[in-house]
């Protein structure tokens, strides 16, 4: 009895897998199996069929679902670095078709609860949109590895993230270019945030340059300030403006200061990429990220699942750093001088670090004929000499303003 239920078993077997793949009297040479078809089996490896001898399908895994998440360090209204984030979070809907949201105002304290607001909101890749945040993304990312992050401006990566930044030291050379050959005073002014992106080397890659056009005459004045803290920016482009600057150089993560330069009708270049519209008329040009193509390729590839962790950087000749477009009322041959330095700098044959490099109190920082590289270049945390005062206009903010934790779309 039990050999014959064997039998019985193995032609039970063969006649199912013979009707799954299309062989019949009736159509010889035709077939109607379905590749995606899998079937439940036993321990043994065999078909498990129901009462009436139909092998029982599997059930198709359901594709999935992304949402993206972005977490901003203030308003997305801002402007300048915002900007970027938010093109990448519109060509994310418009070319994938998956669905964003983000968290404004998030204080660096507040990332593990943003991580956590977005993920019970269905977010699977969350953006981290500010330097600030880093370190907190990266400690977020080992602790929920279904989760994956793309994370700005940090220099480490792990299986679950990837991280970018990009040496816009190469274009800020050349806006400093740029603003030396356009004052009329020979006092350039930089306002510059200390937590914004490598803002050492984008100060000094700045100064390096107007070096090129007044040599040991540069005078640079530098105040620090809060990006998004308006009285604060506005008293410190002033204060510029009182000692002579008659360009001002904006490295902060929001437009104020930009359209405060077009208010008092103050020349300005800032790392905005809507200056044309914000500061039409005294604007002379300007640098910028771009962000988006790193930031909507990484979604891709997850969502493609086969994304592999990396840690990207880039200049101009990658198309990561990138020069806005030299303004009309700029001086007649800003745009000829600096466009032949951008194609040297694109090419390789002219690199803002080169030596011999002194800080302010003239120590040698690049030996003649050394070259630093971006690693180095992100890591500095001196001024080259040029810079002739530094004031700091920030003030410790005893008791932030907390995120309303307010998920938008």
């Amino acid at each position: 009895m039990k050999k014959f239920k064997k039998w019985i078993s193995l032609i039970l077997t063969t006649s199912m897998l013979l009707t799954l793949s299309g062989c019949d009297k009736e159509g010889e040479g035709e077939t109607t199996e379905d590749p995606a078809l899998t079937a439940v089996t036993d321990e043994s490896g065999n078909p498990v069929t129901d009462e009436e001898g139909n092998m029982i399908p599997e059930e198709a895994e359901p594709e999935k679902v992304y949402k993206v998440g972005f977490i901003y360090s203030n308003e997305v209204s801002d402007g300048s670095t915002n900007a970027v984030f938010e093109n990448a979070r519109e060509q994310i809907e418009k070319t994938l078709a998956i669905e964003t949201c983000y968290l404004e105002n998030v204080l660096v304290s507040e990332i593990p609860a943003a991580v956590r607001e977005l993920q019970d909101n269905g977010c699977n890749i969350i953006v981290s949109c500010s330097t600030r945040f880093s370190n907190s993304i990266t400690k977020e990312s080992q602790a929920s590895a279904d989760t994956h992050y793309i994370n700005f401006g940090s220099d480490t990566s792990n299986a679950n993230m990837s991280s970018f930044g990009g040496e816009l030291y190469q274009t800020a050379n050349i806006c400093g270019i740029a603003g030396a050959y356009n004052t009329e005073t020979n006092v350039l002014g930089i306002v510059a945030d200390p937590s914004s992106y490598n803002v050492y080397g984008i100060v000094d890659s700045y100064v390096l340059g107007a070096k090129e056009i007044w040599g040991a005459q540069t005078d640079v004045r530098l105040n620090w300030v809060w990006s998004t803290d308006e009285a604060q920016v506005k008293a410190s482009v002033d204060d510029l403006v009182g000692q002579g600057a008659d360009v001002i150089m904006c490295y902060t993560e929001s437009d104020i200061a930009a359209k405060y330069c077009e208010e008092i009708g103050v020349k300005v270049i800032a790392n905005s990429c809507n200056l044309p519209e914000i500061a039409p008329e005294q604007y002379i040009t300007g640098f910028f990220f771009n962000a988006s193509t790193f930031i909507v390729d990484t979604v891709r590839a997850i969502k493609a699942d086969n994304f592999v962790s990396t840690v990207h950087s880039g200049g101009i000749a990658a198309g990561t750093a990138r020069l806005i477009d030299f303004s009309p009322n700029s001086r007649e041959g800003t745009e000829t001088i600096a466009s032949k330095l951008y194609e040297y700098v694109k090419s390789g044959q002219a690199h803002p670090f080169t030596g011999e490099i002194k800080n302010r109190d003239y120590k040698i920082m690049v030996e003649k004929g050394q070259q630093l590289g971006f690693s180095s270049i992100r890591d500095i945390d001196w001024l080259v000499l040029g810079v002739t005062k530094v004031s700091d206009f920030t003030k410790v903010i005893e008791n932030p303003t907390p995120s309303d934790m307010v998920i938008k779309e």
